[in-house]
């Protein structure tokens, strides 16, 4: 009897052997611990790749939950090699190769758009100040580029009777091209790098050059003309303050801490920012930081330049 139950264990330990060899092994996280991934997911012939937003990492893809990815990646994708917006649980596991990078398990999908992309990753190295000069009707057409280390972006364009400007983030996309991205994620450019600069082609086939000029200048522009006024006030009402200190998230009311301060900058938007009594008790009432101080500023330029 003894003999026989040996024998079954024995048997059953073989076969638990067998199991345990035939299933595929992810040195890692085991599948408990997984968690939401978010990123952007390609997938090529041969080649499912995933790069979390954040990171310029691509993770080959392997896992039950992929079938489902893929499924719901060639309903939604356009064109070859299109990087699209995607959720899914999973876990880290050991590379399969060397020198490979570690792989992500995907356990479950989760959601997938192709409406949105992840923030490009800024790399400081590619920081700096770029400049594109076209032809233009009447004139040229001046387009500068402000790639601020850390990832803070502005575009500034200036046409014979247009001035606008635009901030944003910048860094490096999912394909590693340099990339633009709107502050309020309406819309995006991509570049390319070229020595000494960056090119940008226009849905139209031409293309845009960029000459890398030197540093990016993060006090420039309407922000700059901006916290000089701001400056020029406060110190005139007794509270003097380094215009390079002021940034676009403080509230205006730290800068004027009492009611005449606040009233004589009242005044003087008037007169600066070209505000009759309307605009004074809508637009500039609604001004709470200096970012919105900014937006008005602006606003005051291009006008300006469309007369």
């Amino acid at each position: 009897m003894a003999g026989g139950v040996c024998g079954v264990l024995a048997r059953a330990g073989c076969l638990a052997f067998l199991l345990a060899a035939c299933t595929p092994a992810h040195k890692g996280e085991p599948p408990h611990a997984a968690k939401l991934w978010e990123g952007e997911l390609r997938i090529l012939p041969g080649d499912t790749s995933f790069t979390p937003c954040g990171t310029l990492r691509k993770l080959q893809v392997t896992g039950p939950g992929l079938d489902s990815l893929a499924r719901r990646y060639a309903w939604l994708h356009t064109m070859p090699g299109q990087w699209i917006k995607t959720w899914c649980n999973g876990w880290l596991a050991a590379p399969r190769g060397a020198g490979a990078d570690s792989v992500l398990v995907a356990e479950s999908y989760a959601h997938m758009d192709a409406d949105v992309r992840c923030a490009p990753v800024p790399v400081d190295s590619l920081a700096g100040r770029y400049v594109a000069e076209m032809p233009f009707p009447g004139g040229v057409h001046t387009e500068e580029l402000d790639f601020l280390p850390g990832g803070r972006a502005l575009i500034i364009s200036i046409l014979p009777a247009v001035y606008a400007e635009v901030d944003g983030l910048w860094g490096l996309d999912s394909d590693g091209r340099p990339a633009f991205e709107e502050a309020e994620r309406r819309y995006s450019f991509r570049y390319v790098r070229v020595p000494g600069g960056l090119v940008r082609r226009l849905p139209s086939g031409n293309q845009v050059e960029y000459k890398y000029t030197g540093p990016a200048e993060r006090f420039t522009g309407a922000y700059a003309r901006t916290a000089r006024w701001l400056a020029a006030v406060a110190a005139a009402n007794h509270h003097p303050v380094n215009a390079a200190e002021i940034l676009p998230a403080m509230r205006l009311d730290s800068l004027f801490p009492d009611p005449a301060s606040r009233a004589a900058l009242r005044a003087s938007a008037g007169d600066t920012l070209l505000m009759d009594e309307r605009k004074l008790a809508s637009s500039w009432a609604a001004a709470t930081t200096v970012q919105d101080a900014v937006q008005l500023m602006r606003t005051r330029l291009r006008d300006a330049r469309s007369r």
